[in-house]
């Protein structure tokens, strides 16, 4: 019988309790020392990992930091080599009643192109014993109720991201996991597609645990993160938690063209680090300096004929926490 077909048992479902034990919240994941080995190459080295019910939690890192082999543990698709994982308090491995509980989006989704949108997911309305209503009902949620009768081939990029999202949660999962889902979109279809997982979250109560090595967009919906690099959660937690940790002392600006400002405020004795981005700068001075910085931002701005946007303290772009945390080895400041 091939695994979808498999239901989880009600017993299953509602036995599941397993709570962490600093905040009280339900972990759907929760992984401790996992190790995943191909031949000499390490590609999960004694990693750790808990994701709380109800959130969504951004699994973060570079391309070939290990996300996409921590996700085929989570789905049961690896046996780790060591290590444990715990998903809904199950085994993940070769467990098909677990699979019933959860929703996957992939990088580049590939569906039967000559087929219509609405006919095809009737169909796997079919395979997983919900009702054809639900075709048209998660279709509407996507923002896709235009695209009915449109055969698959005829999507857009952006558009066929949002068709697996529906695809995904078709059988209302308690968890999706995403891997790299918005690599191969352009902004706008970036973002789109993350409000989407943010409205989804907040409406059909929907955990979501989302891979991606593109950061700037996911601190607007992700209120977790787990931060990846060589194999290794290097530190995780909630996302105001860790720039408590990581980013006290950091101040950040924001403006357009801003490697003229910071080519200036290099230069002041008191600066320990600037970091420049697409949006803006961070920048961590000495000790109790916040304040000299506050003053030679803006006199430094005015004499470029530079306008700032934005100046707030204890503040960082999510690019720049990833680079505290992994310099640092998961050290606090």
């Amino acid at each position: 019988m091939p695994y979808w077909r498999a239901k989880a048992p009600i017993a299953f479902i509602t036995a599941f309790n397993h709570r962490s034990k600093r905040t009280g919240e339900p972990r759907l994941i929760s992984a401790q020392g996992l190790v995943k080995k191909y031949g000499k190459v390490v590609a999960v080295d004694g990693l750790d990992l808990n994701v709380q019910e109800g959130s969504v939690t951004g699994l973060i890192g570079p391309n070939g930091a290990g996300k996409t082999t921590t996700i085929k543990i989570i789905l049961g698709l690896l046996k780790p080599d060591s290590g444990n994982i715990r998903v809904f308090d199950q085994d993940p491995w070769d467990n098909p009643a677990l699979r019933e509980l959860i929703g996957v989006v992939h990088e580049k989704a590939y569906f039967p192109s000559h087929q219509k949108v609405l006919d095809y997911l009737r169909r796997v309305c079919r395979i997983f014993g919900v009702t054809e209503d639900r075709a048209g009902e998660v279709l509407k949620l996507v923002g896709l109720e235009d695209a009915f009768d449109r055969q698959i081939k005829a999507l857009s990029a952006g558009m066929l991201q949002k068709f697996a999202v529906a695809h995904a949660i078709i059988h209302k999962p308690h968890l999706v996991l995403a891997d790299e889902m918005t690599a191969n979109l352009d902004p706008q279809a970036r973002s789109s597609l993350l409000d989407l997982v943010a409205n989804l979250n907040k409406t059909e109560k929907t955990t979501f645990l989302l891979s991606s090595h593109i950061l700037p967009e996911l601190s607007r919906i992700c209120d977790s993160v787990a931060i990846i690099n060589r194999g290794k959660v290097y530190a995780a937690g909630k996302l105001v938690e860790l720039y408590d940790k990581y980013a006290a002392g950091m101040i950040r600006i924001t403006l357009e063209n801003p490697e003229k400002l910071a080519t200036e405020i290099q230069k002041l004795p008191y600066i320990e680090s600037v970091t420049i981005d697409a949006r803006g700068i961070s920048v961590r001075t000495s000790k109790n300096k916040e304040e000299n910085l506050y003053e030679d931002a803006a006199r430094l701005a005015k004499q470029a004929d530079l306008k700032i946007l934005g100046i707030e303290t204890g503040s960082a772009s999510l690019e720049e926490l990833y680079r505290l945390v992994v310099t640092s080895g998961g050290k606090e400041a």
